[in-house]
């Protein structure tokens, strides 16, 4: 009877009810359930990392390469002593986890690299455009103070339109020194070039192709990624192809490097260019971004490895 009661009770209990009024509850409902994300990181100076979160959080654990730092951080900043500085080229694997209030929690493995903190100021000195077996393309570059070339990287077109990239490793330099990039064909020897108190180093970029020919860019940055230390535009001026500039490539690195103020006026013509007559800047490293930097040298007086001299090719 006492059941018969309880369940009548419940009938009535529901029927007046409107429809779709009952609800079920979610226990969870309205707990933040997305976990922390780690929006941007950077090495600062190689002795720091600094981490930028999209809320507030506890950092729970922090390691490199497997030694815990020892830190208590709670933010959505934060700058975070390595307790020790990374040698350029250095690399490195830096582990966090952050917590939420929630209890969400996140962990990320990141590579690290050291970065090279005396980059010095260098520009395209000597380039080989149109070379051959006997006569390769190559690339020149002058530094015009001390540092070290550690992580510069020299690119035949801009990101994603280049055909090949090159890092250059570490080497010490002095004012006046130069590098030497054989492009696509090593070089006979690799021994340095020495020429009053100056030193050319010879390196070879691997490249599997050759250098676009006589229309096309060569850009120098600071590091992967980084700044635009140097550029040049070499064109033999065809009207009707892309604006002058010979290729669809040349145009766009062109009109990069003009719109960042590192090219003004005319590309470098390099209708007179042969494997043995090749662009080259003026002697003492001018650089007024310009093609007025530049002549073409006589035939087989190129001077690579050693400070330019002006021999310019003449017609006729």
């Amino acid at each position: 009877m006492k059941a018969l009661l309880i369940a009548a009770i419940t009938a009535i209990i529901l029927s007046s009810c409107p429809y779709g009024s009952i609800r079920t509850f979610d226990a969870f409902y309205g707990k933040d359930k997305e976990m922390p994300e780690l929006l941007s990181y950077e090495l600062v100076d190689n002795s720091s990392m600094r981490l930028v979160y999209s809320e507030d959080v506890f950092l729970v654990d922090i390691n490199l390469d497997g030694e815990s730092l020892d830190y208590e951080l709670h933010g959505t900043l934060f700058s975070i002593p390595l307790q020790r500085e990374l040698n350029r080229g250095e690399t490195a694997r830096f582990s966090v986890t952050a917590e939420d209030e929630a209890g969400n929690t996140a962990r990320a493995s990141i590579e690290i690299v050291g970065k090279n903190l005396k980059i010095p100021e260098a520009v395209i000195n000597e380039v080989s455009i149109k070379g051959t077996s006997e006569s390769p393309d190559r690339i020149e570059i002058l530094f015009l103070e001390a540092g070290s070339s550690a992580g510069m990287v020299i690119t035949d077109g801009l990101p994603g339109e280049e055909k090949h990239r090159y890092i250059l490793p570490d080497i010490e330099v002095m004012e006046d020194d130069l590098i030497l990039i054989y492009w696509d064909h090593e070089s006979e020897s690799y021994d340095p070039i020495f020429d009053n108190g100056r030193t050319g180093y010879i390196l070879f970029a691997d490249s599997p192709e050759t250098l676009s020919g006589t229309n096309g860019a060569l850009l120098l940055y600071d590091e992967l990624d980084g700044e635009i230390a140097d550029g040049i535009i070499y064109t033999t001026g065809e009207s009707e192809l892309s604006e002058g500039y010979g290729n669809n490539r040349t145009m766009n690195a062109a009109k990069m490097l003009q719109r960042l103020g590192e090219w003004e006026g005319e590309p470098i013509s390099s209708v007179p260019v042969t494997s043995s007559r090749v662009i080259a800047r003026l002697p003492g490293g001018q650089d007024t971004n310009s093609a007025a930097d530049f002549f073409i040298t006589e035939a087989r007086k190129s001077t690579f490895g050693k400070i330019n001299q002006y021999l310019p090719y003449t017609e006729g």
